[in-house]
């Protein structure tokens, strides 16, 4: 069953437990999507106010998609990682899997941080009335991130993944330096409304 077809119920059950059939990596990025409805319905309620934003909806739904697509490939490489930790696989099985449920979140940070460098190029278009519910869905989408980041960490501390560390460190400097400046511009956007991230 695809995550996106999952009741909330069983959502958390299958993240709550010893044996986490539902990874953290996987878990920040359904947050991350809670995160993006709740920007899109701050865009979506400030044209109400006379803010222009079809296009900005158009393309958070569009990397919406992309973060769906990925959180399934994300559940899937980090679930073929715990089966081989579970089954004591041979060192080389248990390498590709770890490359694997390495490289997927490195992939759904970057449509992390396109959604938020969007989400900051039409942070102006909100209303205060709605810019406690955009700005939360942004905390939402930073702290995914952030968790997400964490999860490709744990992975590249193992001493056999240095090859892995090394082709991956410009991607993961990039990534944080990007998230940083958006970060920085939406945390200034959200002063201006009053709000404290």
């Amino acid at each position: 069953m695809r995550l996106q077809e999952s009741t909330l119920e069983k959502l958390l059950a299958d993240i709550g437990r010893t044996s986490p059939r539902i990874s953290g990596s996987t878990a920040a990025l359904v947050a991350a999507q809670l995160g993006a409805a709740m920007a899109k319905m701050g865009l979506l309620v400030s044209e109400n106010h006379g803010f222009d934003n079809e296009e900005a909806v158009e393309q958070l739904d569009s990397i919406v998609t992309d973060i769906k697509a990925a959180t399934e490939r994300d559940r899937a490489a980090s679930t073929a990682l715990i089966d081989a930790y579970r089954r004591s696989s041979d060192e080389s099985n248990l390498q590709r899997a770890r490359a694997q449920a390495t490289r997927e979140p490195l992939a759904a940070g970057n449509l992390l941080i396109e959604l938020l460098a969007l989400l900051e190029k039409n942070s102006a278009r909100v209303d205060p009335s709605v810019a406690s519910d955009f700005h939360g869905g942004v905390e939402m989408i930073g702290a995914s991130f952030k968790a997400v980041m964490m999860s490709v960490e744990t992975n590249l501390k193992d001493d056999l993944t240095t090859d892995l560390r090394n082709r991956t460190s410009s991607d993961w400097a990039n990534l944080l330096a990007r998230y940083e400046t958006a970060r920085e511009a939406l945390r200034r956007s959200a002063n201006a409304h009053g709000l404290t991230p």
